[in-house]
């Protein structure tokens, strides 16, 4: 299949591309243009229609290729997107994001729209209509929030996410006909707001790298790890692991089916098209360097768009729908590949067959069928494997256990267990020594984090002489508070922190969900009584937690990790269907670590101001020393080594003072980050338009640097 699709056009940009860092934007209106970012921290816009002589502005024509134009940023580029911006204009809007600013340029009119610091720093950028906005925005994922301006640079939207954007898409996600934005951070969660309301989750095992918008609702994901997978709302329709990364990714129908497909660029140079729907590959190629992105448009002018990849050292490739492929994939063409796989399918029954016709004969013969077992690896045909999963905190270091057995003389000989998560490279073997082979086996698990996972056990069963061994494969989920046990809690050590609320719902109801998040040996119920309490210790770090049900319908959750108080508080109000929940919270130990953050935030600002005086003083000085250094090389020039001596001295000075500056910086990036974390995790304690709120306060008496109002919306959830 793969013979049939070729480069339809080659190119050379003769200039290092940064991965991750390629977009297409029409800035004329009509003609497409690839634009990068360098590794020498310049956009390059490649303009193949389109001859520019112009060189004035940010904007500088190549003497030696007038298709190719650069920007200087002298930053490194964090993000690069293009999209329509401004009112009644059908021209692109090319956006650059560093880690220090953000600037919105006009690249046909050659000017800037907009430029501005960004203290949080810039991740990801994108460009649409989102929220209250009628008109488009620019959307700027930092360190630790997003942000949205609107065309004049105005800020319209801002929200705390808690840990570094590492991507962001606007999509339609519930279908509603507005969009909804989908972000990714590195804490390995991918959030979808409706305006500053989170609205749904999805945890990955490690950080989310790239997103990117599908037909039909859906989009596509990649991880740190190598992982691409597909999302439909809240369903994952499929995922692979590859030892190689996704750089980037776009829907593209490449093989004439009147349906996309998934088209994506890796770090190794491999392109790959794969089935929306199920994952399969149905094309590959391979550039001669890692890719740096994919992008789409109309680069020949012929009315239809293609495909453009484009690797780290400059080279361009262009594919376009190969009409040629229908009747492949359809089934009624390239026979050879479907003899192929037939004759592959032939061979696997084969050999299943003879398997089977193997034990028959075993089990024809047999004077004793025990021995026949033995020997021949058959086993009973009413052999069971049974599992149970229980919280052991008895043990030195308290874990779940999963414990697998037999239903009778047969060993289980080896056990492999599949789980995202949970161990590295998502495989675990157990492999007990023939000395201590049984028919049973206990398995200790640790969840690192508090999230519900998907175990797929396979065991090999049979004897201890056997050579061959028959495979059961059995599912569980763990679920979400797996990690937590029964454990009588004295008043001295009740937690600290807490959360209070109210729900209209029975205690039976709240009964159900306990026995679907939790892991106890027998489910709770509730007979009569003023209430339902909960004692229960975190099997990581012993930590207790309490949890009290009234039948008045207020519940209070005792613990001092304020995130595992969001997790139990967003749990329950997705099993009840609560859309707006309202809440009163203590934590003590997260206020105090508020309190100083914002004294460090504060002494940060304004050391910032006084190193920003210091600054121009020092540049007033250079200025003057230049001066007369220049009037001494007329007059006398003996003096003029001791003015150029100042001035290296002062030089000097102002080196000093940017890596003050700098260090300066980032503590001030890193401080917010901790703080915009905090305030994330406290918004998750409410729900619906109450947890809006709280973050619309939170932003207002943050610019301000007022604690002591922080600390009671974050209390209170109201200013």
């Amino acid at each position: 299949m793969d013979k049939l699709v070729r480069p339809v056009f080659t190119l050379e940009l003769n200039y290092k591309i940064v991965p991750g860092l390629v977009t297409l934007g029409k800035y004329d209106g009509t003609h497409p243009c690839v634009t990068a970012a360098t590794t020498t921290d310049k956009v390059l816009i490649h303009s193949p229609h389109r001859r520019n002589t112009s060189s004035s502005g940010r904007l500088q024509q190549s003497e030696s290729n007038r298709e190719l134009a650069t920007l200087n940023i002298n930053h490194t580029i964090t993000s690069l997107t293009t999209g329509q911006l401004l009112p009644n204009d059908e021209k692109d809007i090319l956006v650059i994001g560093t880690s220090t600013h953000i600037l919105v340029y006009h690249v046909h009119d050659n000017k800037d729209v907009f430029y501005k610091d960004c203290e949080d720093g810039i991740k990801s950028v994108t460009i649409g209509s989102f929220g209250d906005s009628k008109s488009p925005i620019v959307l700027v994922g930092g360190n630790s929030s997003v942000r949205g301006y609107d065309h004049t640079g105005n800020e319209v939207f801002w929200t705390a996410i808690g840990d570094i954007v590492t991507s962001m898409i606007l999509i339609d996600y519930n279908k509603d006909g507005l969009n909804e934005l989908v972000v990714s951070s590195e804490d390995f969660y991918i959030r979808v707001f409706k305006g500053d309301q989170v609205i749904a989750e999805h945890v990955e095992t490690e950080v989310v790298t790239n997103l990117m918008v599908l037909p039909e609702n859906r989009f596509a994901y990649s991880v740190s790890n190598g992982t691409l997978g597909v999302y439909e709302q809240d369903v994952r329709l499929w995922r692979v692991k590859s030892k190689n990364f996704a750089i980037d990714m776009r829907a593209y129908d490449l093989l004439g089916q009147s349906s996309m497909q998934l088209i994506t660029g890796w770090s190794n140079g491999k392109i790959d098209c794969r089935a929306i729907k199920t994952g399969e590959v149905l094309f590959k190629d391979s550039m001669s360097s890692g890719i740096s992105g994919i992008v789409e448009g109309d680069y020949r002018s012929i009315g239809k768009a293609d495909i453009i990849c484009v690797a780290s050292e400059g080279e361009v490739r262009g594919y376009t729908t190969t009409k040629t492929l229908s009747s492949s994939v359809d089934g009624s063409g390239n026979e050879q590949d479907i003899v192929r796989e037939l004759l592959a399918q032939k061979q696997s029954l084969i050999m299943e067959l003879k398997h089977y016709e193997n034990n028959m004969k075993y089990n024809e013969n047999a004077v004793n069928e025990t021995e026949s077992y033995e020997n021949s690896g058959v086993i009973p045909a009413c052999t069971r494997l049974q599992i149970a999963i229980n919280t052991n905190d008895a043990a030195t270091k308290p874990h779940i256990e999963v414990y697998i057995s037999t239903n009778n003389s047969t060993i289980i000989k080896s056990v492999i267990i599949f789980a995202e998560g949970i161990f590295k490279g998502e495989t675990h073997v157990v492999h007990p020594p023939l000395s201590k082979l049984s028919s049973e086996l206990s398995i200790p698990l640790t969840l690192p984090k508090d999230n519900p996972v998907d175990i797929h056990i396979k065991a090999l069963v049979g004897y201890p002489n056997s050579i061959q061994f028959h495979v059961f494969e059995i599912t569980r989920q763990l679920p979400r508070f797996s990690m937590y046990a029964l454990k009588e809690i004295s008043e001295q050590v009740k937690p600290e922190g807490s959360v209070h609320f109210k729900v209209n719902d029975r205690l039976q109801r709240i009964c159900m969900w306990i026995n679907q998040n939790f892991l106890f040996p027998s489910d709770v119920e509730f007979d009569s009584g003023p209430n339902l309490t909960l004692n229960l210790k975190c099997l990581r770090d012993d930590s207790p937690l309490v949890m009290m049900f009234e039948i008045s319908g207020k519940v209070t959750i005792y613990t001092n990790n304020m995130f595992l108080a969001a997790d139990l508080v967003q749990s329950l109000a997705v099993y009840l269907n609560i859309d707006n929940l309202e809440s009163r919270a203590s934590f003590p130990n997260e206020e105090q670590n508020l309190k100083a953050l914002m004294e460090k935030l504060t002494d940060i600002q304004d050391a910032r101001l006084r190193l920003s005086t210091d600054v121009a003083d020092r540049l007033g000085q250079i200025r003057n020393l230049i001066i007369r250094a220049e009037d001494s090389r007329l007059n006398d020039i003996k003096e003029m080594p001791v003015y150029y001596n100042e001035l290296n001295t002062v030089n000097k000075e102002l080196i000093n003072g940017y890596n003050i500056r700098l260090q300066n910086y980032n503590e001030g990036v890193e401080t917010m980050k901790k703080i915009n974390a905090i305030i994330q995790k406290a918004s998750r304690l409410r729900v619906g338009q109450r947890s809006s709120i709280m973050i619309s306060h939170c932003r207002n008496v943050i610019e301000t640097n007022n604690t002591e109002g922080l600390i009671k919306i974050i209390r209170t959830g109201e200013l």
